[in-house]
């Protein structure tokens, strides 16, 4: 081991991150620019010209599996997030498994991420600067954004997430200034029939499936929750960042979704889904180059920063796990003695993002690889956030601070409107190879089953603790 870590675990960068860097973990995690110019591809392919109703219904959808996240955040801080809060709310089994759960969720998200930058860089440059580039440039691109969040996530949390803020904060800006623009040039397309599925190929079908990519463009706004343990005043940060991070981009989704259905033309959003950026071409077609040429850097840095949020939060889920010995190897729960990182979890979290998006990426090709993992990644956080809602009517007996709507009423709704978007992703199974993930996920939630098992059969004194140690002295319930 080197004189540079710790040999028996070390902490975490603690009190380090004020309110704008952890606000800003949940919004690059949900990559708001890079959505806009392209990920909205995948809302607007079974949803069509009805791609700003998907996009409403995945913010209420979110919005009610929010509720429930903010109420733990208020009394519970933790590397472990929603592992940690299954674990008080349930048991640790059920709390072992959600951290099983998260781990194919983040893993498929930032293999999804890599592979989108290393199809869009090379897509943006024949599309802004006529180069042609060849189609094999995809795996460079995907080692340039992969190597990038690699050094950033290992040489500390801080400078990572201060970079997040500052070219975050511009990217927003830009995005709403140059949405206003095209608005303001196309507002006599403007119509109300957007937000009705009039407009949907295949109906509700069709909305239920872009509710899907619309909840995966905003599925990051928990990520914020894995900074528990490096957040000044962590209760009352994590809350606000969260409410904020949804609310703001959230509102930021639909107005944008909205004014690209009207700028592209309501009734041919099937050229739009098939449009390799298509936000970036209405800009290039209405305005002038100065503005494609910006966005195109903003886009490209958004999708870093997304990757890097995601990095993040998943480094640090390995982080817990190791240090609570469970499921992942011990060693996984050690920090750097200078950047005060997990610095082996981001090691392993990046060769296996290279490994996947390299083999993915070669058998099917970057885009649809994305396709893949977007699904995989989106029913990954569905079944996660299924676990939050159901286990907080127990957390809240436990500690004697139960409300029936806050802690009852909106935790079951917000799991049974889960039921919906996992049903219309298998019925009717949909085209290769976006069909394979159900199954990849179902394989993935049966092996759980037995991995929890047999933790609990051979290390029953580890899973007693599990959750434990990562939050023991900041849970507000935990005196109760």
């Amino acid at each position: 081991m080197s004189a540079n870590t710790t040999p028996h675990g070390g902490t975490l960068a603690t009190d380090s991150l004020g309110m704008p860097q952890v606000i800003f973990q949940s919004i690059s995690n949900m990559a708001p620019g890079l959505s806009v110019v392209a990920g909205l591809t995948g809302v607007a392919a079974f949803a069509g010209g009805a791609m700003p109703l998907a996009l409403v219904l995945g913010v209420v959808l979110a919005a009610l599996l929010v509720i429930p996240v903010i109420q733990y955040a208020r009394r519970v801080a933790s590397a472990g997030g929603y592992y940690t809060y299954v674990t008080r709310g349930l048991n640790p089994r059920a709390g072992l498994y959600t951290g099983w759960i998260y781990l194919l969720y983040e893993a498929a998200s930032l293999a999804g991420t890599v592979l989108f930058f290393g199809y869009l860089l090379p897509g943006l440059l024949n599309i802004d600067f006529g180069l042609h580039v060849t189609n094999w440039m995809w795996w460079p691109a995907t080692m340039i954004s992969a190597g990038f969040i690699w050094f950033m996530s290992y040489r500390g949390i801080r400078i990572s997430l201060n970079y997040s803020y500052i070219m975050g904060a511009l990217e927003v800006l830009i995005f709403v200034v140059v949405a206003i623009w095209l608005l303001a040039l196309h507002a006599h397309q403007s119509t109300g029939v957007v937000f009705t599925p009039k407009l949907s190929p295949t109906g509700l079908g069709g909305v239920a499936l872009g509710v899907i990519f619309s909840f995966l463009s905003l599925t990051g706004f928990g990520a914020a929750v894995t900074l528990g343990e490096e957040a000044r005043n962590p209760l009352k940060t994590i809350t606000r960042s969260v409410v904020i991070a949804i609310v703001g981009i959230g509102a930021f989704y639909i107005f944008l979704g909205f004014v690209s259905v009207v700028a592209w033309g309501p009734h041919h959003m099937a050229t739009y889904a098939s449009s390799t950026v298509p936000f970036v071409t209405l800009v290039q077609h209405n305005l002038s180059s100065v503005w494609v040429w910006l966005l195109t850097i903003l886009t490209l840095n958004g999708s870093l920063a997304c990757a890097l949020a995601i990095h993040n939060a998943q480094s640090r889920m390995l982080f817990s796990l190791g240090r609570d010995n469970l499921i992942v190897p011990k060693r996984l729960g050690i920090t750097h003695s200078k950047y005060q990182t997990p610095y082996r979890a981001v090691h392993l979290s990046a060769l296996v993002t290279i490994v996947g998006v390299s083999i993915a990426g070669a058998l099917l090709g970057p885009l649809e690889g994305f396709f893949l993992f977007g699904t995989i990644a989106t029913l990954g956080a569905l079944a996660v956030h299924f676990a939050v809602n159901v286990s907080v009517p127990g957390y809240f007996r436990k500690i004697h601070s139960f409300n029936f709507f806050l802690h009852f009423v909106i935790p079951v709704l917000g799991a049974l409107l889960i039921l919906l978007p996992i049903y219309f992703s298998v019925v009717p199974l949909p085209a290769f190879p976006v069909m394979v993930a159900p199954f990849v996920a179902l394989v993935w939630l049966v092996a759980g089953i037995f991995v929890v098992r047999s933790v609990g059969r051979r290390h029953p004194e580890l899973l007693a603790r599990a959750g434990m140690l990562s939050a023991a002295d900041r849970d507000a319930g935990s005196q109760a």
